[in-house]
């Protein structure tokens, strides 16, 4: 593809945590596109490395750093070496996640809190690192959460991912309020069905229950990465210069009618 440089997000500095493959992958794609210098963070160097060379062959300006969201050391690593590299960092878009299922009388205590650790305590550590070293000093910045139809609803099987998640939403929030006055403008996206890698792998092994679950999006498909990536770009830019603490879905419609789950039964 070819990148155009007029636009949106020229000359800034946008870092995407688990940015490596999926939404993250699709909005650093874009971003760069229009202009950004995009910094790809993601928890193995070799999916950095890959991800930056794909941009870089299409002509983006990106580098890479690789650690642990939930690792405060490694957090503080990741933003100081860009902080050296590209001098400030104007946006911000937590995506790192990880999801597993469980039922709730079974869930490991070790699986409750590592979910919790990357999907909530890692935008913490992220947010309150790009703060302190960058946006704060500066008097602006933008911060998008990824949030997910589990931060506004319950899914079956997920009970440390739809914790993590609704406390996504309240950190937003939180965060909205104590740094409007530095200028800083706080959003969470919250993606339904998308049709990442990793859903598609998670689909194949139960193709008809997929389907269903396609069949209750009042729009009738779910989303694409890039869909989903393009809202998230929306809120990280300066078109949506006085929008802050909103939650925002992005499912077909979803959660406008229900979860678009079924409840879970014994046996089925």
């Amino acid at each position: 593809m070819s990148l155009s440089r007029d636009s949106r997000f020229k000359d800034q500095v946008v870092v995407i945590t688990g940015s490596a493959r999926g939404i993250g992958f699709s909005t650093a794609e874009i971003a760069a596109g229009e202009g950004a210098k995009v910094v790809i963070c993601d928890l193995d160097p070799d999916n950095v490395s890959a991800a930056v060379a794909r941009l870089k062959t299409a002509g983006a300006d990106v580098i890479g750093v690789a650690g642990d969201v939930s690792d405060p050391s490694q957090v503080e690593s990741n933003v100081s070496e860009i902080i050296t590299r590209l001098g400030r960092i104007d946006v911000l878009i937590n995506n790192a996640a990880i999801n597993s299922f469980f039922a709730p009388e079974a869930l490991p205590i070790e699986t409750w809190r590592r979910e919790l650790e990357v999907c909530l305590t890692g935008q913490f550590l992220w947010a309150q690192s790009v703060a302190v070293a960058s946006m704060i000093p500066a008097r602006n910045g933008s911060i998008v959460n990824l949030g997910s139809g589990a931060a506004l609803a319950g899914i079956p099987k997920c009970a440390a991912y739809v914790a993590a998640k609704h406390g996504v939403v309240g950190l937003t929030k939180a965060l909205a309020v104590d740094w409007g006055q530095y200028n800083i403008r706080v959003n969470c996206v919250c993606p339904g069905l998308t049709f990442t890698e990793l859903s598609k792998q998670t689909a194949s092994h139960d193709p008809e229950r997929a389907r269903q679950r396609e069949l209750r999006i009042p729009l009738g498909r779910g989303a694409q990465p890039e869909d989903v990536a393009r809202t998230i770009l929306f809120f990280a830019s300066y078109e949506a210069y006085s929008i802050s603490g909103e939650i925002v879905s992005v499912d077909g419609g979803t959660l406008a009618m229900s979860s678009g789950f079924s409840p879970p039964r014994d046996g089925i």
